[in-house]
Formats: structure tokens, C-alpha cells, sequence
């Protein structure tokens, strides 16, 4: 028996077609939502020019689209990038093997050539406001030995050059110098990092598009969006919105109501040690010391501070327990130095810091204050979350061992000029070792100030120990790394156990994202790189 189909009328399989395209339009629409990423951003570029300008907002999004030769984990530990190998081949030279088969997002291909090309480039930059070179220093000649072996001729032994070098973004030499101009228009803005770059203007999103031909661990998004939402209240309600996906610097005030969202709007905070450490500073050289008077508000003949009891006291007199946990919500961690644990320099043998209010008394009393004494106190107002609070924190502090503090918060664009004229007999700042060690800080702050050396150059409090010079050069001198560090941590523990900067707290950093769709490993230098930005629940780093 022969069978016959009613053959359906047109109007129900326009129908059913229409409702099976739609189907597969919002299928698309959510493969291409979960592919994509959008991110909130506190901050936003100014170029795209990877050799201009050198700020943290600009290096934070170029990392996304050039690749240096030595990159750094969350602890900002190097690990290899294009370099897969490096090494000191005497006191004067250093040399990077390159990765094989690594290619630019226009199809050629890595060579030592575009190395050199890049680092005779940095100082050709045209009004540059603020060079890279500074990561350059000390190199003479680069040398290509062939196609993957590069050497760079030094002046002298600079053990710091693989940390340098991680700042540097490698650009291709195969279209010759080519101007900012050219970069911000996207032209000339070719690397070899994850993404590659789709779109961007001053005050507009960057968008960036995966690369699919990237030598390192494949892209988790196809498409990433980072938005400038530079006010804290707009960038989280654009999260709680769901207008983004993750966001960066969370005020500690919206923290725990992020962190109580739940069902499919569930949010999850991010949170790690910053490389940011907040410390008292005083002036360790002027006498008489202007700013600092007795207990009956005459003017002191002695500087106060150089008295070690003294600067011993202030360290005892801080709470910093009740100051992390009260004021920053838990969202830091007590410092008992200049850089934070897992930091290149950072010293186990330094005792945890404790308070003992007792004992901060009786100090004084040894120093000669038996009732206390008068001093300034400045800090910045608009530069870490809380820092007048903190400020004001430790002045109360102070004030109960019996010195009394004249606080002056006042915006960083105040603050900063004069503290480089050092007006104040005390201040209090914060201060980031963003090389991952603590070289950077001691050759900088500690060491006497000495420009033939290019030493101690923001020295700002006086402080002046020629043992510890010696040290510090002896350091910067040193290519084994295992030398270096004991030195390096000598001179730490012998900073701090003399007071000579007294450290408060480290800061924490801290994002926020959709629990269903992003993990994320915090960075201790704050950037938000979206390769690191991975789907919810993957593995991938």
C-alpha cells in the first residue's frame, strides 16, 4: 500500500523555520556572549604606542597585545615569555635565547633582529613625556648572534637587566620606525601577545580580538572589551547590572554586598596582596628638626627621631592589627617591611611587628621625652584606599604613647612636590616595589643620595648609613642570584631594625566578576591582563 504525505501549508513551515532560525540566532548570540568578555576598568590607556608614556594604566593594557621577553606571575616572579632561556655569560653580557616559531599578528616571524630594533627605538620616541629607558640603563651595544641568540654588552655587571627587560615590549622591525601616530591608529600596532587589536580611541573601549597563532596558552576569549568606568560607584553598578563581566580596584565599602549576591547574578570578589606596602617616614638628618616640638610646644633642639628609642617606640605605638582589621576591613595585611612576603629581598628573619603601648612608653621615657613630645605629620589624601585614614589611624596611635601629632592629609598633587623638598619631620606614604624585589627600594629610599651613582635619588628622609651603602652597591653588583639575595635581605633586616622606615601595612588588591563566568588569579602589581581573566571553573592560568 502506497503512502502519501499531506504535504504541511506554506504558512506553518515559514513558521517553523522562523522559530528554528530564532533558535539558532540566540544559540549564536549566547556562544558569542560566553566567547566574549567585558571589562570595567578604573583606568584606561592613553596610547597604543608600547614605548610612550610610561604609567601603569598604559603598560596594564599593551601586555594584552605585545609580549616582552621575560614576563612576570602574580608574585611578579620572571618566568619565561619570547625568551625561553637567558643567562649571564660574563660580569658585561647577558644573552636570550628566543622561542622558536613565534610569530607577529601580521604573520612574521620573532628574530633577535626585532629585539634590537625595539631597544635602539626606545630613546628615538618623540616627546615622550615619560621614557622607558629608564628600563635600558647600562646597555651599550645589543649583539645579534643569529636569528634566536641575542646578547646584550653591558658597562658594567647590571644583575637587575632580565627584571628590566620584562617591562620592554618586543616590536616588529619589519616595517621599519613607524610613529606614535601610527600606533594609536592601530597601524603600526602589531606585537605577538594573546590579543590583537580591534579597536580603540582616547575615552573609548578598547576592544581586542583573540590570536589565534599565540605561543603561549590559547586565549579563552574571543572577544575582549575593557570599558574606562572610572567612577567606583558606576563601575560596580555597571557589574551588579551585568553591563560587564569583572572589574578592577572594588572600594572596600561595596566589597561584602558584592560578596552576598546569589543565584544567577552571583558575584565573586577577587582579592590578593598588593605590591603596595604603606610606611612612616621620618626625617632622620635635619636638626634642629622644624615641625617637631616638647610637650609644652617649644621648639626642640634635637631631632627626635634620630634617637633609635624613639623611632623604636612609633613602630611599638602602632596597632596595625586593629588598623587592618577595623579600618580596611581585613583587605590588607600587617607589614613588617618594605616589600611583601614572597618578594626577591623580603627576609624571613624579620619577627612579625607587634604592638606594645607599654613599652613605647617607657622608650620615650629612656629618650628623654618622659612627657612626650609634638610633631607633624603629612600623607596623602587621594592616592591608596584609606591612606588619610590610615594616616589618621597611626596619629591617634601615636598620641596615646604620648606623642602628639599635627596631621595634614592633603591631595598628591600637593603632597608629593613637597615631600621631595622634605618639609615635613614626618610623613607617611606607600610604595610599590613593582620590579618584584626589593633592590628597587633600597637603592632608591635607603641608600644616601648620591647622583654619580644614580643612588638614593628618592631618599627623602635623610637617612644615611654607610654600612648599609655598601651593602646596596656590593648587591647591585652581584649577577649570583643566591648572593644578591642574602645581601639584599641583610640590608632589609638591618633597615628595619633600626626604624629607619617604619612599615604599617601591605595593601590588597581587589576585582569582582560574574561567578559563572570568570576565575582569576589576583596580580600583585594590580594589572588586569585578560589572559589571566579565565572561564569560571577552568584550570588554565
Amino acid at each position: 500500500m502506497r503512502h502519501t504525505r499531506t504535504p504541511r501549508p506554506l504558512p506553518a513551515l515559514l513558521a517553523a523555520a522562523a522559530v528554528l532560525g530564532l533558535a539558532a540566532t540566540q544559540e549564536a548570540a549566547a556562544q558569542g556572549a560566553a566567547q566574549s568578555l567585558t571589562i570595567g576598568m578604573q583606568g584606561e590607556p592613553g596610547t597604543m604606542d608600547p614605548q610612550f608614556n610610561l604609567l601603569g594604566t598604559n603598560t596594564s593594557a599593551l601586555r594584552n597585545i605585545y609580549d616582552t621577553l621575560l614576563s612576570r606571575d602574580p608574585s611578579l616572579q620572571l618566568r619565561p615569555s619570547l625568551a625561553e632561556s637567558w643567562k649571564a655569560v660574563d660580569d658585561t653580557t647577558w644573552e636570550f635565547r628566543l622561542r622558536e616559531g613565534v610569530t607577529f599578528h601580521d604573520g612574521s616571524t620573532l628574530t633577535a633582529e626585532d629585539v634590537r630594533f625595539t631597544i635602539e627605538r626606545v630613546t628615538r620616541v618623540q616627546g615622550n613625556p615619560n621614557s622607558y629607558a629608564t628600563y635600558i640603563q647600562g646597555i651599550r651595544e645589543v649583539q645579534v648572534v643569529d636569528a634566536r641568540t641575542v646578547r646584550f654588552l653591558t658597562d658594567g655587571p647590571v644583575p637587575l637587566l632580565p627584571v628590566n627587560l620584562s617591562n620592554i615590549f618586543i616590536l616588529s622591525s619589519a616595517k621599519g620606525v613607524r610613529s606614535t601616530g601610527e600606533f594609536n591608529s592601530g597601524a603600526a600596532a602589531i606585537g605577538t601577545g594573546p590579543y590583537r587589536l580591534a579597536s580603540w580611541q582616547p575615552g573609548q573601549p578598547l576592544v581586542l580580538e583573540r590570536n589565534a597563532s599565540y605561543h603561549g596558552t590559547a586565549p579563552a576569549w574571543s572577544r575582549v572589551t575593557f570599558r574606562p568606568i572610572p567612577s567606583d560607584g558606576a563601575r560596580v553598578g555597571a557589574l551588579l547590572a551585568g553591563d560587564v563581566d569583572f572589574i578592577n580596584a572594588v572600594p572596600l565599602q561595596d566589597v561584602a554586598r558584592l560578596e552576598k549576591t546569589e543565584g544567577a547574578r552571583r558575584l565573586r570578589v577577587f582579592s590578593g596582596p598588593s605590591a603596595y606596602v604603606y610606611m612612616l617616614f621620618p626625617e632622620l638628618e635635619k636638626e634642629p628638626l622644624a615641625g617637631t616640638r616638647d610637650a609644652q610646644g617649644q621648639p626642640l633642639a634635637k631631632n627626635p627621631w634620630k634617637d633609635p628609642k624613639v623611632r623604636e617606640a612609633v613602630s611599638l605605638a602602632l596597632n596595625r592589627t586593629a588598623i587592618v582589621e577595623r579600618l580596611m576591613e581585613g583587605r590588607a595585611r600587617v607589614a613588617n617591611q618594605a616589600v611583601p612576603q614572597g618578594f626577591f629581598g623580603h627576609s624571613e628573619k624579620i619577627a612579625p611587628a607587634r604592638f606594645d603601648l607599654e613599652r613605647a612608653r617607657a622608650l620615650l621615657r629612656e629618650a628623654g621625652y618622659p612627657n612626650g613630645f609634638q610633631t607633624s605629620l603629612a600623607c596623602p589624601n587621594d592616592r591608596f584606599v584609606n591612606d588619610s585614614k590610615i594616616c589618621e589611624a597611626a596619629a591617634q596611635q601615636l598620641q596615646r604613647a604620648g606623642i602628639r601629632v599635627d596631621l595634614n592629609a592633603q591631595p598628591r598633587a600637593t603632597f608629593f612636590p613637597a615631600r621631595a623638598r622634605r618639609e615635613w619631620p614626618l610623613h607617611a606614604a606607600g610604595w610599590g616595589s613593582l620590579t618584584g624585589e626589593s633592590s628597587y627600594f633600597l637603592t632608591s629610599q635607603v641608600h644616601t643620595p648620591n647622583k654619580e651613582l644614580g643612588l638614593g635619588a628618592i631618599n627623602y628622609s635623610g637617612i644615611g648609613n654607610p654600612a648599609l651603602d655598601g651593602l646596596i652597591q656590593r648587591a647591585r653588583r652581584t649577577l649570583d642570584e643566591g648572593q644578591r639575595r642574602a645581601l639584599l635581605e641583610t640590608v632589609m633586616e638591618q633597615t628595619m631594625a633600626e626604624n629607619l622606615i617604619i612599615p604599617i601595612l601591605t595593601f590588597e588588591a581587589v576585582w569582582a566578576g560574574r561567578a559563572d563566568k570568570v576565575d582569576f588569579t589576583p596580580r600583585a602589581d594590580e594589572e588586569t591582563l585578560a589572559i589571566e581573566v579565565t572561564p569560571a571553573g577552568s584550570t588554565a592560568r
